[in-house]
């Protein structure tokens, strides 16, 4: 299964080790959305067709993404999730690929701190 990261669990973020046995499949990849900072460490995508969010994607296994699931706050059956995971256009240079993406669940609908340029590494430095 492929996953698109795009805040705390890219490569330098602070949860990267979440990541450690996932295999890094690209880098510098985009999908449609805005960025968001929560103010609390950690950046949100909400659906946008006019702007992009940069990010990476890993190859991971059920057990992995599991745990990812937990850090991000996100039940199969909760309608109350931090983030929504769903599946979405990944593009890189050359190509499109399928891959699932953590977006903003009910919480963060009124978080509006948009991070114009799309990368949370512009906000926290690695």
């Amino acid at each position: 299964m492929k996953l698109f990261v795009y805040g705390t669990l890219r490569k330098g973020g602070a949860n990267h080790t979440f990541l450690d046995k996932a295999i890094l499949l690209k880098e510098n990849c985009w999908v449609y959305g805005e960025l968001h900072d929560t103010k609390k460490g950690y950046p949100i995508l909400k659906d946008h067709q006019n702007a992009i969010v940069w990010g990476e994607v890993y190859e991971v296994n059920q057990e992995l993404l599991n745990h990812v699931d937990v850090l991000e706050g996100y039940s199969h059956t909760g309608s109350d999730n931090e983030y929504i995971r769903v599946i979405r256009q990944i593009y890189t240079e050359g190509y499109t690929l399928h891959a699932f993406v953590y977006i903003a669940g009910k919480t963060f609908h009124n978080c509006d701190q948009l991070i114009k340029s799309g990368n949370w590494f512009d906000v926290k430095p690695m």
